[in-house]
């Protein structure tokens, strides 16, 4: 049985999302100090193939596009805010993205949004009110894994070449594939 504020949660959120880490998921990372980093300029920002019809195939199944993604470059002086907003633009041109949640947090703090914090994706719950339940978190790290625990959103790992070593249950090598893995709930 149901009790009364359980059916006001149910009630309250109708609508469902896919959420998605930007740099490794959205844009190819860049080769940079032995390691591979999120690119600091708009130059330097690839869209891989997959995107485009990704987001079309689940905006058809009306689903919110809406990025999560970690900046600590902004705080850190290593990159410029108008560097970022350039990117944004390019972003909001070449996809039809609901919104982009960006967190500046160099370092993870109690209260903070940087992740493995959940507090961009409920703060996206509460503005679009999104039912988790029914959403998707998609990312290509350690960290978005946490991040999808803590909001408690069902994750799906996107294999790309700078991750091969991660080991997850629930994992597509292309977002081609990501409406085969969620098929029974779309």
């Amino acid at each position: 049985m149901i009790s009364s504020s359980e059916k006001i949660v149910q009630s309250k959120y109708k609508n469902k999302a896919i959420f998605l880490d930007r740099d490794g998921v959205i844009n190819h990372l860049v080769s940079r100090d032995h390691g591979f980093y999120s690119p600091r300029y708009l130059k330097d920002f690839m869209i891989y193939s997959d995107v485009k019809e990704f987001i079309r195939f689940f905006k058809k199944k009306q689903y919110y596009i809406i990025i999560i993604s970690n900046q600590p470059d902004i705080s850190r002086g290593k990159m410029k805010i108008e560097e970022l907003n350039s990117i944004d633009r390019f972003l909001n041109e070449k996809l039809d993205i609901d919104e982009i949640r960006y967190s500046f947090d160099s370092q993870v703090t109690d209260g903070g949004s940087k992740k493995p914090s959940a507090k961009m994706v409920f703060e996206a719950q509460n503005k679009w009110n999104i039912d988790l339940s029914k959403s998707y978190f998609l990312g290509d790290s350690l960290v978005d894994i946490e991040c999808a625990k803590n909001a408690n959103i069902f994750f799906i790992l996107v294999r790309r070449e700078h991750n091969q070593e991660i080991e997850y249950p629930y994992c597509v090598n292309s977002l081609n594939d990501v409406h085969k893995m969620i098929n029974n709930t779309i």
